[in-house]
């Protein structure tokens, strides 16, 4: 401004020209035509330097006005009132935008105005996922505006794919069909980071508009393939493979595929799915030299292995940079069930070890067969170890079941003892023929001095009081003890058959007296039905209880035989006692008292 000053003073004072040129002074062009003007310049450079502060400090009230606006508008996006965010923009726009689809410059520059995140009011919405207020904003953006990175390196795209926002990503891929192969600074793409949160939707819908998206690699040469391997994501991998099975083969900066990374973790399926797509990288390596078997027995992956070595092209004893073969590996596992099963899985398929590749000797073979002993033997320990604890479970439960049947018996004995009690208490005083009312023998049944009812009045009272004897037992006697327990239901047992056959004996004399002699053959006929039934089935139990009593003695026998015999132990011997067990399985079934 001092440099314009000197050089509008110095055309004023010229003396030899009547009329000076035209000057300038801030976009304001003077004529002179009088040579004494200076006073008149002077006011007028007076007037430009006010002029200059009142629109410096105008220009402060309006960037302060436009700070106050601005955060007044990210607050309504981020709350999601698309009302406020519809009046924030129309009070920018005024009579200038006429049309929606040709935003004004106050509102383009509004949508690239970024919060100190680095976020845009775009970038917000669709992080949010507020679709109507995204569908909104976005018709006042250009790409440029869509593309611009917060301080987290993504831009609106890439949080959305990233956070599965299905509508958004579909409105942007509609809009620019390129954001898909936008990256960020690690050149990580929108697929993969959709990819590596398994967000499905997100990733077909960008195969669906770029499907060579897919093959893009970050700056440690791994696609979404290589790390949805890793976390065995098997419906990605199956829709990346599904588009572009070449994906298979891509390596990154360490040599590995993505069957490397596969066998890393933990699903079989993805690791099968991949070998699908392409057998060829079954034996590829790394730049370690190790192959996805190497690397499946390093991580003790069982399962993996197993399906590995079920492929006839497998290289069994495939040797890395260090000399190491899978078997190398798989014997410096810790000990445990996994390792026993990779070991046999790979000694199986032929496997050995790197120092042994090429040549044969006698050492290797004792070695091999010592240590398959160790093996037999360490598996035989594990076996018996988890056989004894399958062993004490089923005995607790037979312990239970025991305990509850003899429970159960002695209920039940308990409630036909009562009603045997009941019965006979009740029969003594419901004679057929009823009793004298008149006379000195009034109340004395009529059939008193029959035969039959004398029998029946000896029978009924005797099953009357072995009923009542054993109420009296189960209700006093408590048996802690299984073994007690069941001594006390055999004795009970053996009362209340006693009492069934007097309460038959009482039934067929009254039986006799009732039909009376003329009709004889009614009482004979049931005679004849009645007793075979009940004597076949006391006989029965009778067969039940001795079968028990023997065999009990011979188990005690065979434990005895058993302890004094050898103590060492042979699968040939297991073999034999569980097929024992299983044909005595039957005859535990039922057990008499």
């Amino acid at each position: 401004k001092k440099k314009k000053k000197k050089v509008f003073l110095k055309l004023l004072r010229k003396k030899k020209r009547r009329e000076h040129p035209i000057c300038s002074y801030d976009g304001v062009w003077v004529r002179f035509l009088e040579r004494d003007s200076v006073c008149v310049c002077e006011k007028l450079i007076t007037f430009f330097a006010l002029r200059e502060k009142a629109q410096s400090f105008t220009k402060m009230e309006a960037k302060q006005m436009r700070f106050l606006t601005h955060q007044a508008f990210f607050s309504s996006v981020r709350s999601g009132d698309l009302y406020q965010v519809e009046e924030l923009i129309d009070k920018l726009t005024g009579d200038e935008v006429s049309d929606e689809s040709s935003p004004s410059s106050a509102v383009a520059e509004l949508m690239s105005v970024q919060n100190d995140n680095g976020e845009t009011a775009v970038y917000i919405a669709a992080a949010e996922n507020l679709e109507e207020i995204f569908s909104y904003l976005v018709r006042f953006c250009s790409l440029e505006t869509v593309k611009i990175r917060s301080k987290s390196d993504m831009n609106a795209f890439h949080i959305a794919a990233k956070r599965g926002h299905l509508g958004i990503v579909k409105e942007l891929l509609s809009l620019w069909p390129e954001l898909c192969r936008i990256c960020d600074a690690s050149n990580t793409s929108p697929l993969y980071a959709a990819a590596v949160q398994d967000h499905l939707e997100v990733v077909n819908a960008m195969l669906h508009v770029d499907p060579s998206c897919a093959m893009i690699v970050r700056k440690n040469g791994k696609t979404s393939l290589h790390t949805a391997g890793r976390y065995g994501l098997l419906r990605v991998v199956k829709a990346l493979i599904e588009k572009d099975g070449a994906i298979v083969g891509i390596k990154d900066k360490k040599g590995q595929t993505a069957l490397h990374m596969a066998v890393k973790g933990q699903s079989v399926e993805v690791v099968e799915e991949i070998l699908q797509a392409d057998y060829a990288i079954l034996n590829d390596r790394d730049r370690k030299g190790n192959t996805a078997l190497h690397i499946a027995t390093r991580k003790s992956r069982p399962q993996i292995t197993s399906l590995l070595l079920t492929f006839t092209a497998i290289e069994v004893n495939a040797v890395n940079n260090q000399k190491e073969t899978a078997m190398d590996l798989a014997d410096k596992l810790q000990y445990s069930e996994s390792a026993l099963e990779i070991n046999e899985a790979l000694v199986e398929a032929g496997g050995k070890h790197g120092r042994y590749i090429g040549r044969e000797d006698e050492a290797r073979a004792l070695k091999r067969a010592v240590s398959d002993i160790k093996h037999e033997v360490q598996s035989q320990l594990l076996q018996n170890e988890k056989t004894n604890r399958r062993v004490s479970g089923i005995a607790k439960e037979l312990r239970k079941l025991h305990r509850e049947a003899v429970q159960n018996t002695t209920n039940s004995i308990t409630v036909v003892a009562v009603l045997f009690a009941s019965i006979a208490f009740l029969a003594i005083f419901n004679l057929p023929g009823q009793y004298f009312t008149d006379g000195t023998e009034a109340g004395k049944a009529e059939i008193a001095g029959r035969t039959g009812f004398r029998v029946f009045c000896l029978l009924n009272a005797t099953s009357l009081f072995i009923s009542l004897a054993v109420v009296v037992v189960q209700i006093t006697l408590v048996a802690w003890d299984t073994r007690a327990q069941k001594k006390v239901v055999s004795v009970v047992n053996k009362l209340m058959w006693a009492a069934c056959a007097c309460t038959f004996g009482a039934f067929l004399a009254i039986a006799f007296t009732v039909v009376g002699k003329g009709n004889s053959w009614m009482a004979i006929t049931v005679t004849v039905l009645g007793a075979p039934i009940l004597v076949g089935t006391l006989a029965s139990m009778c067969y039940f209880v001795f079968r028990q009593r023997f065999r009990s003695g011979n188990d005690s026998q065979r434990r005895i035989r058993r302890g004094s015999g050898s103590k060492s132990f042979s699968w040939s011997y297991s073999a034999h006692v569980s097929d024992f067990e299983d044909e005595s399985e039957d005859f535990e079934k039922i057990i008499a008292l």
